[in-house]
C-alpha cells in the first residue's frame, strides 16, 4: 500500500482590510497556511470572527484578507 504524501503550505502573512466598526482602526495581521479563497476561523480581542483569504498582494509582503460579517 502505498502512503499518502501531505503537502505542507508555508504560512502567509495577511492584513484584514476591512475591519470596520467592529475593530475600528485596529490593525489586524495573522499567519495561515490555508490557500487563498479559504474562508478560515481566527480570534481577534478574543471575539471569534472568520476571515475569506485572497492573494492580493499588499506592502510589506502582506496579502489582504477580508472579515466576514455574519449577522444572524
Amino acid at each position: 500500500m502505498r502512503g499518502h504524501t501531505m503537502v505542507v503550505r508555508p504560512a502567509r502573512a495577511y492584513l484584514v482590510t476591512n475591519p470596520g466598526p467592529m475593530f475600528g482602526v485596529r490593525r489586524i495581521e495573522f499567519r495561515h497556511t490555508a490557500p487563498a479563497g479559504s474562508v478560515v476561523p481566527l480570534e481577534v480581542d478574543g471575539r471569534p470572527v472568520r476571515v475569506l483569504l485572497t492573494d492580493t498582494p499588499l506592502n510589506g509582503g502582506l496579502l489582504a484578507a477580508e472579515l466576514q460579517n455574519t449577522y444572524l
